[in-house]
């Protein structure tokens, strides 16, 4: 009897295991799809694309001359290397000014007691759930008072640190032992060196999680330069402008899959060299708030 209730529990695990293998396999199918859709469409000439369609067969003559012939093709007035060189500074620069904020709103809430503590957290809270989309009219108004719009210093307006990021190390530094930093303490340690040395070494692999995954949002953003730095567009917008006005790349439609796929690759890197790390902390640092 025994054996036969074992028998059925294998099989049982056996059609789960098939069952979530099958889930997954056309997880990734939907996943991976796109990527070979935009790779095989920008090897096709001009004509082959317009003659059989996107959705034709592969590629008759594989060929990259749509990607050498894009670096000196323009959106606009824009080239390649001058959209790829404002992604960077944007996506890479805003999320550690970001960051950084967080840090400094997330440690004295984890760490310290002092007066209005819990209303500093509530606005956090409140931050994070009410949506603030409608506020877009006064918030370009109030940039444009300050002459922020087009302008790189609005890069200033991402040292806020009332976000998820803040909520998440919140959780993170609540969970690190304070007996390292009681001994700090003990052998004179400002509190300055106490965060530096002590605490930002054990939640580095929480903070860098962060970082890579905001990065990877703040990448694909085309809204703000669409908004605010009209003269600094990066890659995201440029792939925007090609798609919403295919004239604007010479080179064709098969051009603008091959911007996709050089925009992606930034993307692609950062999440296959740091989805271990963010999967593990973040979800580690949430749950122990």
């Amino acid at each position: 009897m025994a054996k036969k209730n074992k028998i059925k529990q294998d099989k049982g695990r056996i059609a789960v295991y098939v069952f979530y293998f099958i889930l997954f396999v056309a997880f990734s199918f939907l996943c991976l799809y796109p990527l070979f859709f935009c790779f095989t469409n920008s090897l096709k000439s001009v004509t082959e694309f317009y003659e059989e369609g996107a959705l034709s067969k592969l590629p008759e003559s594989w060929s990259l001359a749509c990607y050498g012939a894009f670096f000196q093709t323009k959106i606009g007035s824009y080239g390649f290397w001058e959209m790829a060189f404002n992604s960077f500074w944007q996506a890479f620069g805003s999320q550690a000014l970001n960051i950084l904020a967080s840090m400094m709103v997330a440690y004295p809430l984890a760490r310290y007691n002092f007066p209005a503590k819990k209303f500093i957290y509530g606005i956090i809270i409140f931050r994070i759930t009410i949506p603030v989309i409608g506020a877009g009219a006064a918030a370009y108004k109030l940039m444009r008072t300050l002459q922020l719009v087009k302008n790189p210093l609005y890069i200033i307006t991402y040292f806020t640190g009332f976000d998820m990021q803040a909520l998440i190390m919140y959780g993170y530094f609540k969970g690190i032992s304070k007996e390292y930093s009681e001994a700090a303490f003990m052998d004179g340690a400002t509190c300055l060196q106490v965060f530096c040395h002590v605490v930002l070494p054990q939640a580095f692999p929480c903070v860098l999680a962060l970082y890579i995954n905001a990065v990877m949002g703040a990448w694909n953003n085309y809204t703000t330069p669409q908004i605010y730095w009209t003269n600094y567009p990066n890659l995201a917008l440029g792939i925007w402008i090609a798609d919403e006005t295919p004239s604007a790349l010479l080179a064709g439609k098969p051009a603008f899959f091959g911007l996709v796929m050089l925009s992606a690759l930034v993307p692609l890197t950062l999440f296959a060299s740091g989805q271990k790390l963010m999967l593990t902390n973040m979800s580690v640092g949430g749950l122990k708030g």
